[in-house]
């Protein structure tokens, strides 16, 4: 094996950043599934959707169909950071997903975005009192600029030197 090259190492870099920021999301998402830890936590509302009531439930409807959105994406981030990572350790160009990543981590933090502004609408208008939101929704959008960070530590094919 030849020496490594700087974009390679770019390459590497930037999608373990992403891999490692979608299992965290990840993480955040099934931590919430453990009994007992799901307690006042948005993402109850997935298996409960059909159960709410109230003239507020359509901002509760909206954010969860935005953290679906999120997992699906968080998802989808995972499997080609992986082969961008494949790509990377391998020298292949054709496995660079920098743009793909570039594009979906910027909707992906977008939709965690939107999803924690209608859960706060939500909770706001309930008032504080009934239900609070807990650090879930606040985390996930955090961890969500990770693979934007990542997406841009990686070069394109396009600016790759030979």
């Amino acid at each position: 094996m030849g020496k490594i090259k700087k974009s390679q190492i770019r390459c590497i870099v930037g999608n373990s950043i992403i891999f490692v920021a979608g299992l965290m999301t990840l993480c955040f998402y099934l931590l919430n599934l453990i009994k007992g830890l799901g307690r006042n936590q948005i993402y109850d509302a997935i298996t409960r959707i059909t159960s709410l009531t109230g003239t507020n439930v359509g901002f509760y409807i909206a954010a969860t169909a935005f953290y679906i959105i999120t997992l699906i994406l968080t998802c989808t981030l995972i499997v080609l950071s992986i082969l961008g990572i494949m790509g990377g350790i391998f020298d292949i160009k054709g496995l660079n997903m920098t743009m793909a990543n570039r594009t979906l981590s910027i909707i992906n933090m977008i939709s965690a975005l939107m999803g924690l502004v209608f859960m706060i609408i939500y909770v706001s208008l309930l008032g504080p009192s009934k239900i609070t939101i807990g650090a879930g929704p606040i985390i996930v959008f955090l961890v969500s600029i990770l693979p934007v960070v990542g997406s841009f530590v990686a070069q394109t094919r396009k600016s790759y030197k030979v």
